[in-house]
């Protein structure tokens, strides 16, 4: 059993010295530069509408303005897909509703990221509970403003 348990050690180990393990930490760089792939975006699984987005959003803990802009944010990013992806061209991947970054957010799996309550919870953190969006790129180019009226709507309207 010693034995067994220790030449598990040493090949993870191994591996993690080879760099076939990436590290369980937030990088402290953006990724390397010539690292190129083909831009791929899919909009996949169940497609949510802006008033179930809300629901979803309210239910993960966002509220006032900020629900309002998470709601828009998603609809930016995913258009309400739960399974969306987009491989960016420097080969890093943004997952699910509110499209998380699997470089930039290692914390968060395949697995939570494609499930829509867990990528809620992820973006209310990432967000610092809804008051912080400059890490999606729809707030930066503003494209989340043309659903702003939407999501208003979706949050405002009694289910």
């Amino acid at each position: 059993m010693i034995q067994a348990l220790s030449r598990l050690v040493a090949v993870a180990a191994s591996a993690l010295l080879a760099g076939s393990v990436p590290p369980a930490h937030v990088p402290a760089s953006a990724p390397v530069e010539h690292e190129k792939c083909a831009s791929v975006s899919k909009s996949e699984g169940d497609q949510y509408s802006a008033a179930q987005l809300a629901k979803l959003a309210k239910d993960a803990g966002f509220t006032g303005q900020g629900l309002i802009n998470a709601v828009a944010v998603a609809l930016a990013e995913s258009s309400g897909f739960t399974h969306a992806l987009l491989v960016n061209e420097n080969c890093t991947r943004d997952r699910g509703l509110w499209q998380i970054n699997d470089y930039w957010h290692p914390e968060i799996s395949e697995q939570q990221a494609f499930d829509p309550v867990q990528n809620a919870k992820a973006a209310f953190d990432i967000s610092s509970q809804g008051a912080t969006w400059d890490q999606w790129s729809t707030w930066e180019n503003g494209a989340y403003k043309d659903y702003l009226s939407e999501a208003e709507q979706a949050v405002n309207t009694p289910a």
